[in-house]
């Protein structure tokens, strides 16, 4: 009879359609009408403001600041919908930001989770050390951390205001403040309006929203009732008014938008919001947008060799210059090379506000210098780089420059890049005096290699991307053509690279894992300035001639009417430039697109053509070949190699008549044996304090895991003590939560069964916590059934007496369960009481016995 009853009382296993019931159910309890179409409009609006700064050209990753703002929109909601307060939600909120932004970009990190885990805490370090020390940080790591922190917090506060506090104006303005800025500080061609557009008209739906739920909850309280469709209704119609209020303001004329744009340039451009500037880019070197968005302006700290390039036809600058020189208009230098990926040795920014700008260079040898005198004029809509031809000695502008000294008496100054203090419009002019090159090839031949200490230290022969076959390869060509000295070297490369490298724009990216240009060398055999500079820096730093990558513009084609050069964005373009001591850095040009320097060289002897080791096919699609002027020193080459060019972009000076190869037999030169291990120029030895960064990173590694912990220990607190027992008062809470943890350690009293009956059954089954469960009953039953009228003070004290002792029940329970989980081992406390009372009975039948 017994086992029938307990038959009767066990609960029916949930099918399908119950389970069904049960998300309804929850569903229906977790989301208000209306809830999860304004997570949506939450979700895209919080995005607009990141896409538009990704647009802009600030170096987001958004594969990580995406996921931490719309993940910031779902925890948003879940701390909206908990009873903790604003304090305490922000402070959750804020470490479940920093944890997901830190694992997100540890897991985008190339590499498993530990090494991402590394990298970004070592990059992480490595940018407070340049903040502490004055230093120039190019990393967009940290700005992407700190843009998904903000866009997180923006997030939390969006849906904060909508769902806990219904303020839709303090939820909407942070992010539209960021949005409105960036568009009006914006200079560049992206066209930003639709963000804003979109932005505008999720706002105006969030507006309809907030006033809806308002005019619902008066409703309510008058004891009005609505049509169960109303809201769809509103919203419809709101959206209407929205589309209409939109296209209407975007018709209205607004005349003077520009002079208004203006004066917010020159607000930004004050003292107090300059200096603040300058901060924020030498921490966010690399978050300092330009005004021109193509990637080929070369205005980045940065360089990464890519695949196919497409530039137009817009005027980028007028140039007045003498038109007998040959120019190029160069906009910064790189000067570290490693994987594909060029970068600047800056790491000082000199902020000149008053014009003009003096640059000290190094002494160079009487009569190898000419000052050349270049006016300026904007073409660009905006631009924040300033350019010249090299090697630049005064711009007349308030400038900010980028640069390294040569030693510590900051006696020479190496540019990298000038910018100007205030953007460039169209039409702005500027003047800049060059001290350009006079120096003849004899001269360059005989300058020697006396290089300084400075020279020595950065350019240096070991490049841990570079292959072996690519140093060989500079070998077997310099050793064909007889060069003996840096500048037949650097010749003689520039003149394999111009034949042998087909000018193609339009390549495929470098294949992963492999250097780009190893596979351009070897493999593919095309490419355009990038790879052709790229490929005589290398080869040339292998045979320890010091040179750097030079980038901006080469000279485009001079306009008689306006005795000036036209220079377009075709034309952009990256060059070679080697270092002779006492002349300076010297241009050559590899790229077969471009008609070659003529500094009055000899005719050299024809040298054959040097076939890579281990190449492969070239692919097919090759373009056309076309006419080229060609070097009076070009290696002999196969007719099917000769080099695609572009004749439209050889102008400025007279060249020498082409030279028709002739055919020869190409042939491979015997290899030169490479040591497996590059010479150790530039030992770094480890100092006393080397284990800083790992130690900090250890360090940060493991606060980052205490807080996850910390984070995990808080949400288990909430599912377990909170979650749908808001608003009970403190017995009501009680007695759920002790309904809620007693199937922990096995106890399920039917459902059948009074508060009595469950308390019986609690009491049998674990007495530890019989006393706590026994008050929690009775203030319960007297909470439920008993006289609703009593005093405050009464009312506070039974409350206390509940939360005291649910504390105690909670602690019994918790230890039961903790013994049954992980320590199965030892015995019960059914067996210790059995075991207490049968020592019991046994000492008082010893004691009676002796009695």
């Amino acid at each position: 009879m017994a086992s029938a009853s307990r038959v009767r009382k066990r609960e029916p296993r949930p099918t399908f359609g119950r389970w069904l019931r049960r998300i309804a159910q929850f569903w229906r309890g977790f989301f208000a009408p209306g809830d999860v179409p304004t997570l949506i409009v939450s979700a895209i609006l919080i995005l607009m403001p990141a896409l538009a700064l990704n647009a802009a050209g600030w170096p987001l990753e958004m594969r990580t600041v995406a996921p931490v703002a719309l993940l910031s929109i779902l925890f948003g909601f879940l701390l909206a919908r908990s009873h903790y307060n604003e304090l305490i939600g922000l402070i959750i909120s804020s470490i479940y930001g920093a944890s997901f932004s830190l694992l997100i970009a540890a897991i985008n990190d190339p590499g498993d989770l530990g090494e991402g885990v590394y990298n970004t805490f070592s990059r992480l370090f490595t940018w407070i050390v340049d903040a502490l020390s004055g230093g120039i940080n190019q990393d967009p790591l940290v700005f992407t951390l700190l843009a998904s922190g903000l866009f997180w917090l923006l997030g939390y506060n969006l849906v904060w205001h909508l769902f806990r506090v219904d303020r839709v104006w303090r939820a909407v303005l942070p992010p539209a403040l960021i949005l409105v800025t960036n568009s009006v500080y914006y200079t560049g061609a992206s066209n930003l309006d639709g963000y804003l557009l979109v932005f505008t008209f999720l706002t105006l739906l969030l507006i309809v929203r907030s006033n809806l739920d308002s005019r619902e909850w008066d409703w309510y309280l008058n004891g009005i009732r609505t049509p169960a469709k109303l809201r769809w209704q509103v919203f419809r119609v709101g959206t209407l008014m929205a589309v209409i209020i939109l296209a209407f303001a975007w018709l209205i004329p607004s005349s003077d938008l520009q002079d208004r744009l203006q004066r917010f340039q020159e607000f930004l451009a004050n003292e107090p919001l300059t200096q603040m500037s300058e901060l924020w880019n030498r921490l966010f070197e690399s978050a300092e947008t330009q005004g021109p968005t193509t990637a080929d302006y070369y205005g980045g700290d940065s360089l990464q060799l890519g695949g196919a390039i497409r530039l137009g036809d817009d005027v980028v600058f007028f140039v007045d210059a003498p038109p007998t020189r040959r120019y190029y208009w160069r906009s910064r230098v790189f000067d570290t090379y490693d994987a594909g990926r060029w970068t600047s040795a800056a790491d000082t920014r000199l902020t000149d506000p008053e014009a003009p700008l003096e640059i000290n260079a190094e002494p160079y040898i009487a009569g190898s210098r000419v000052p050349v005198q270049q006016q300026f004029i904007m073409g660009l809509s905006a631009s924040r780089l300033v350019y010249a031809a090299p090697q630049p000695s005064r711009v007349d502008l308030p400038t900010r420059t980028d640069l390294r000294y040569s030693d510590a008496s900051q006696s020479q100054m190496l540019v990298s890049v000038i910018r100007p203090m205030r953007v460039l419009y169209e039409g702005d002019t500027y003047t800049v005096t060059s001290l350009m090159n006079a120096a003849t090839a004899d001269q360059l031949r005989a300058a020697g290699t006396q290089y300084p200490a400075w020279v020595t230290s950065t350019y240096h022969n070991y490049i841990p991307s570079m292959t072996p076959r690519t140093a060989e390869l500079a070998r077997q060509i310099v050793t064909a053509a007889g060069a003996t000295t840096p500048y037949d070297m650097a010749r003689a490369i520039e003149a394999w690279l111009r034949v042998n490298i087909t000018y193609n724009e339009v390549i495929p990216q470098p294949p992963p894992g492999r250097d780009a240009v190893d596979w351009v060398l070897f493999d593919l055999r095309q490419g355009y300035c990038n790879y052709y500079a790229s490929s005589m820096v290398l080869m040339l730093r292998s045979l320890g001639v010091p040179v750097r990558m030079a980038a901006g513009f080469a000279q485009g084609q001079y306009d008689e009417a306006q005795r000036a050069y036209v220079v377009r964005e075709k034309d952009a373009h990256t060059w070679v430039e080697v270092y002779f001591p006492g002349y300076g850095w010297i241009e050559f040009e590899p790229t077969s697109a471009q008609a070659p320097i003529n500094r009055g060289d000899p005719d050299d002897q024809q040298q054959p053509t040097i076939t890579p080791s281990q190449p492969t096919s070239t692919p097919s699609a090759t373009p056309t070949p076309s006419e080229t002027p060609t070097p009076t020193d070009t290696p002999t080459l196969d007719p099917s190699t000769t080099p695609s060019g572009e004749p439209d972009s050889a102008v400025g000076q007279e060249q020498p008549p082409t030279l028709t190869p002739t055919p020869q037999p190409t042939f491979t030169a015997t290899p030169v044996p490479l040591p497996t291990q590059p010479p150790p120029t530039r030992p770094q030895p480890r100092g006393p304090l080397s284990f800083i960064i790992p130690a900090l990173t250890a360090l940060l590694v493991f606060l980052l895991v205490i807080g996850l912990l910390v984070a995990l220990a808080f949400l288990i607190y909430w599912w377990w003590e909170w979650r749908g027992l808001r608003g009970m008062n403190p017995i009501m809470r009680a007695y759920a939560r002790l309904e809620r943890y007693l199937p922990l350690v096995g106890i399920r009293p039917a459902a059948e069964q009074t508060p009595d009956e469950r308390r019986q059954v609690v009491a049998r089954q674990l007495p530890i916590i019989e006393p706590p469960v026994t008050q929690i009953t009775r203030l319960y039953t007297v909470e439920r059934y008993g006289a609703p009228d009593r005093s405050a003070a009464e009312t506070e004290s039974r409350a206390e007496r509940a939360d005291r002792a649910w504390l105690a029940a909670r602690a019994g329970i918790v230890a039961k369960w903790a013994r049954r989980k992980f320590l199965p081992f030892l015995p019960s406390d059914d067996a210790n009481r059995r075991y207490q009372e049968r020592r019991a009975k046994r000492r008082k039948r010893d004691h009676d016995g002796q009695s």
